[in-house]
C-alpha cells in the first residue's frame, strides 16, 4: 500500500520548457511527416523510381533523372488542412533527346510508363503539371515530367503545363539550394545533416530522398511550416486567393534573411518580425504592362510566382499576414503573466484543441483550460496542472 497523501495531486517529475514556440513547434510536428511515414515514403519512392528507370519502359531511352522537389526536398512538408494525406513531389527529368518533345508527349510517356506496371496503373490520376499516385499510406506522390533548359541536370528546366499546352520554366534544385543557403543564417544553433549516395540504372539516375533528421529543423524551416499551416486554415474557404506554397516559402526566406541581420532579445520577437516583413518581398507594379504583382523566383527570374495575382489576392494576403502578426503579438505580450495566460492566448489565436494537445505532449495538464481559462503550477517542480498554487509571474519568461 502506498503512503502517498491522496489529498495531494500526483506530480510527474519531469522538466518541460513551456514557451509559445515550443507549443507551436509541437503543433507543427503533428502535421508533418512522422518518422514512420517518412520511412514509408522512402520505400515508395524507391519502388516507383525503379519502375520509371526500368529497361524497356517508354521513357527508358530518355535516361530519366528522378529527384525530390518542393517541400519534400527542403524539409517543409505540411499535411494539407482538412486532409489526412501529404503530397510529395518528384521531378522526372527526361534528359536524352527530350528537347524536341512536345509537352503533351512527355506527359504521356511518363503516364504510359506508370501504366505499364499493374500496381501504378490503378493509382494514376492526371493533374495539370503532374501525375498523382494515390497511396493508402497517408500520402500521394506527384510526378512532374520535365526537360532540361540547358546541359545541366540540376539547372533550370521546363515542366509540363497541360492547361497552357506549353513548357513552363522552373528551377527546383536551384530554389532548394537557395533556401538551404538562407537557412544557414541562424538566430540560434542548429544541427546539420548528412547525405546518402544515389544509384544509377543504365543511363537513368535516381537521387535519394533527403534524410529525415529526426525532426531537427532550422528556424527557417519551422517558420515556413507554421505559416503554411496557418495559411491553409485561414484560406480553407477561399482557395482562389490562397498564396501558393512556393510563393509563401520565397517570401518567408526573404523576410527571414533580412531579419537575421537584426539582433532580437527573444526568439518569438524574431518570428513576429519575420511575419511582419513578408509583404516586403512582393513588388507592386502600377506603371507598366508587366503583371501587377511580382514575386520572382530568386534563381530563375523569368518565373513569377505571383503571375495570377490581382488586387484582391494582395489585399487578402495582407489581411492574413496582419492577423497572424496580431495573434503572435498577443502571445508575446503575455510574458511575465504566467503560463496560464500564455496558453490561453495561444488557444484563442491558434485553436484550443491543437494547443491543449501540444501542451499535454510537453508534460502539461490542461484539462481545465477550456472550462476555466486557468492553469496552475504544482509546487516547486514548475509543472503545469489543474491544482496547486497559483502560477507566479516569473514562471514563464518567454522564448
Amino acid at each position: 500500500m502506498s503512503n502517498r497523501d491522496l489529498t495531494k495531486p500526483l506530480v510527474r517529475r519531469s522538466s518541460i520548457h513551456l514557451n509559445p514556440l515550443a507549443i507551436l513547434d509541437r503543433v507543427i510536428e503533428e502535421v508533418e511527416l512522422s518518422p514512420t511515414q517518412y520511412a514509408q515514403a522512402v520505400q515508395s519512392y524507391g519502388a516507383v523510381t525503379t519502375v520509371l528507370t526500368k529497361p524497356g519502359m517508354p521513357i527508358y531511352p530518355y535516361e530519366a533523372f528522378l529527384f525530390a522537389q518542393g517541400s519534400m526536398r527542403i524539409g517543409t512538408t505540411v499535411r494539407p488542412f482538412g486532409k489526412d494525406v501529404h503530397d510529395l513531389d518528384i521531378m522526372c527529368l527526361l534528359r536524352k533527346g527530350a528537347k524536341w518533345l512536345e509537352p503533351a508527349r512527355a506527359f504521356e510517356l511518363v503516364w504510359d510508363t506508370l501504366g505499364s506496371d499493374e500496381t501504378y496503373r490503378a493509382m494514376r490520376e492526371r493533374k495539370n503539371r503532374c501525375i498523382r499516385l494515390k497511396y493508402a499510406r497517408r500520402f500521394n506522390i506527384d510526378i512532374t515530367p520535365g526537360i532540361p533548359q540547358g546541359q545541366s541536370d540540376v539547372g533550370p528546366l521546363f515542366v509540363v503545363d497541360r492547361d497552357l499546352e506549353a513548357w513552363c520554366s522552373s528551377h527546383p534544385v536551384g530554389f532548394a539550394d537557395w533556401f538551404e543557403d538562407k537557412a544557414k543564417n541562424l538566430p540560434m544553433i542548429l544541427h546539420t545533416f548528412g547525405a546518402n549516395e544515389g544509384r544509377v540504372t543504365g543511363g537513368s539516375q535516381v537521387e535519394p530522398l533527403p534524410e529525415h533528421g529526426a525532426f531537427d529543423k532550422t528556424p527557417l524551416q519551422r517558420i515556413t511550416q507554421l505559416l503554411k499551416r496557418d495559411r491553409d486554415e485561414h484560406f480553407q474557404g477561399d482557395l482562389e486567393h490562397r498564396p501558393s506554397s512556393i510563393l509563401l516559402t520565397t517570401l518567408v526566406a526573404l523576410a527571414y534573411t533580412s531579419e537575421t541581420n537584426r539582433p532580437t532579445l527573444r526568439l518569438i520577437e524574431f518570428v513576429i518580425n519575420v511575419v511582419a516583413r513578408l509583404h516586403e518581398g512582393i513588388a507592386v507594379n502600377r506603371f507598366s504592362d508587366l503583371p501587377p504583382y511580382l514575386v520572382l523566383n530568386p534563381v530563375n527570374v523569368g518565373e513569377n510566382f505571383a503571375e495570377k495575382w490581382g488586387k484582391s489576392h494582395y489585399e487578402r494576403f495582407r489581411t492574413w499576414q496582419n492577423a497572424m502578426v496580431g495573434r503572435l503579438r498577443a502571445v508575446a505580450d503575455t510574458k511575465g503573466q504566467g503560463a496560464d495566460c500564455m496558453l490561453k492566448r495561444l488557444s484563442e489565436g491558434f485553436g484550443e484543441e491543437k494547443i491543449i494537445s501540444a501542451a499535454n505532449s510537453l508534460g502539461a495538464d490542461t484539462s481545465r483550460l477550456h472550462q476555466t481559462g486557468l492553469l496552475r503550477v504544482q509546487g516547486a517542480s514548475g509543472l503545469v496542472a489543474v491544482s496547486g498554487t497559483a502560477m507566479g509571474a516569473t514562471v514563464y519568461h518567454g522564448a
